[in-house]
């Protein structure tokens, strides 16, 4: 299911724009992996993209992977031979798998597939092919035409005195590293400039070949004017007095003559209990891994949240059922509650046919008659249970000889519970009438109820605690349930 409906916040950035046609860019890095916190930047720009369209503006959507930087910081898990790559293109670095062409590679992969998933109409253009094609190659002679420019402005906006010979293009040497090489000299009718190395060796960087590329602060503002861009989000580190936008804004306006695009600021997403997703620190949730627990438009509702400019921690433990329920009721379904899917999904497991069947005992008649969205519904709940859901609601049902085990294990008090129980059980019983039942039964054989359902779950769960017994029971079959307690009261 998608939803057309627009965020208001996002009509409202539509609207500054003005008329178009618009270009929406969201750029991320693929040095390492591309988690659930960037994927916040892209889905702020589909929004906006989307907001323009339902305008009836002329709209094109970009995700710009930036491959071509160069390799500052060695990613968690991947080998420490890799920091013999330092200052290597990301394009130009070997996938640490052997899975994929490259390091960017390896991890832009599976950000992509996710967008393809979640069906985001978006062009995915990858920044080492942009520079090898000659899209930047006129922006790129005009920043080195303009050096001077360049540098005054970044010091002025980062306080910073830029190094003797600096220069806003980085050559590539022959061992493949972007960075320690210096600018001598500017071919321009050749395309080219003339550099030595941090050896002391001369070389020529063709540009309108992709052999170097811009340095980041410059590369933003040109990125801006060689795709047209007219809107990119940016997170609070990019936004902050003296960073990366306040440089470009200045570069676009003085050198590059392009007016600044408009954007909006986003803030983090973390993980509840965890703290800001971060790649360099591990902290990571990927999209492909949420799409295996929830639909693509439920991903977009918690990623998003109400307000992108607000931080967000997603609770993908215990609040994430009551998630899942608020975003189907407010997509006018008529869910099954996604704690009692995720009950069924652990009891049947992939056989539809079974979890059709509790349904149906449990009062959810109507959600079992569709097989295909049943079929997807448990693959997302089992997938939360056997990832994120809290111990105490992760289970499998025993084998009938694994409860006979456990019912001799019990105490002569949990065992007589048990067997009076199964007396009592009958097959027309409602969740409501089996919790009672089992609240009688405890009573007059004078057992605390607390030791009688734990007797209960043990033979049945092998645990003292599980879901609610009376809803489970019935969805389970009363039928199965007494013949586990009856072949148990037989094994004494």
């Amino acid at each position: 299911m998608r939803s057309n409906a627009i965020p208001e916040w996002a009509a409202k950035v539509a609207e500054r724009l003005g008329e178009g046609p618009h270009v929406v860019v969201s750029g991320i890095s693929t040095s390492g992996h591309i988690h659930a916190g960037n994927l916040r930047e892209v889905l702020v720009a589909e929004a906006v993209a989307n907001a323009l369209r339902a305008r009836g503006e002329e709209v094109r959507f970009v995700f710009h992977a930036d491959t071509i930087d160069p390799l500052r910081k060695i990613a968690p898990g991947i080998p420490k031979s890799f920091e013999r790559y330092m200052g290597h293109s990301l394009s130009r670095i070997p996938d640490p798998e052997g899975c994929h062409d490259s390091y960017a590679e390896h991890f832009l992969a599976p950000f992509e597939r996710a967008l393809g998933e979640m069906g985001m109409e978006v062009e995915v253009l990858r920044s080492h092919e942009l520079y090898e094609s000659g899209v930047y190659t006129e922006v790129t002679r005009e920043a080195i035409e303009h050096t001077e420019e360049l540098r005054r402005i970044m010091q002025e906006v980062t306080g910073r005195e830029m190094p003797e010979g600096w220069s806003p293009y980085l050559p590539r040497a022959a061992s493949g590293d972007l960075t320690g090489n210096r600018v001598l000299e500017h071919l321009p009718g050749e395309s080219k400039v003339r550099f030595v190395d941090r050896e002391g060796r001369e070389g020529l960087a063709d540009y309108s070949r992709g052999e170097g590329k811009l340095g980041w602060r410059v590369e933003l503002a040109a990125r801006w004017k060689a795709l047209g861009v007219t809107f990119e989000p940016f997170g609070k580190d990019h936004t902050s007095r003296g960073g990366s936008t306040d440089t470009a804004d200045r570069m676009a306006r003085e050198v590059f003559r392009y007016p600044v695009p408009g954007r909006y600021q986003y803030e983090w997403i973390g993980l509840k209990g965890r703290g800001d997703m971060s790649s360099s620190r591990g902290i990571v949730v990927l999209p492909e891994d949420l799409l295996e627990i929830m639909p693509p438009d439920a991903l977009r509702r918690m990623v998003l949240g109400r307000d992108p400019s607000r931080r967000a921690d997603l609770d993908l433990e215990g609040g994430f059922p009551r998630f899942m329920d608020e975003y189907r009721a407010g997509a006018g379904e008529d869910p099954v509650p996604f704690s009692h899917l995720a009950i069924v999904a652990q009891t049947v497991g992939d056989d539809v046919e079974l979890a059709s069947e509790m349904l149906r005992r449990g009062g959810y008649g109507r959600a079992a008659r569709d097989r295909e969205r049943l079929a997807r519904e448990l693959r997302y709940a089992r997938n939360w249970a056997e990832r994120w859901a809290p111990e105490s609601v992760r289970f499998r049902l025993l084998s009938e000889e694994e409860s006979r085990v456990r019912f001799e294990g019990l105490d002569e008090d949990q065992r007589g519970y048990l067997i009076a129980l199964a007396a009592k059980l009958e097959e027309d019983m409602g969740p409501e009438e089996i919790q009672d039942a089992l609240y009688e039964t405890a009573h007059e054989r004078g057992i605390n109820s607390r030791r009688a359902f734990a007797a209960l779950y043990s033979v049945l769960l092998g645990k003292k605690s599980g879901p609610k017994a009376g809803p489970f029971i019935a969805a389970l079959s009363v039928r199965a349930v007494r013949e586990r307690l009856e072949a148990g009261a037989r094994s004494l």
